[in-house]
């Protein structure tokens, strides 16, 4: 994706983001991206017909993400065939 060789080469965070940047990073879509906007849970700005997301608040709305609780499967009990 262009600009991703920016933050691997110099270690530096995006000030914004494009939509479709957004989309890989968070795994949502277009339009839930676009929701989020709409609803104020992503900060996005205009460069002409551009619309680019404050990376900042793509940050911010994962870390207020609860955190998830999964358990570990249970063991598997071992089935001992014994071949005659």
């Amino acid at each position: 994706m262009p600009g991703d060789e920016f933050m691997v080469t110099s270690g530096l965070e995006p000030l914004t983001v494009t939509i479709s940047q957004t989309e890989d990073l968070t795994g949502e879509s277009r339009s839930q991206i676009y929701n989020r906007i709409g609803r104020g849970e992503y900060e996005a700005v205009k460069a002409g017909r551009r619309t680019l997301v404050v990376y900042e608040s793509i940050k911010r709305r994962i870390a207020a993400l609860p955190r998830a609780k999964i358990k570990a499967p249970a063991p598997r009990s071992r089935v001992v065939v014994v071949h005659k």
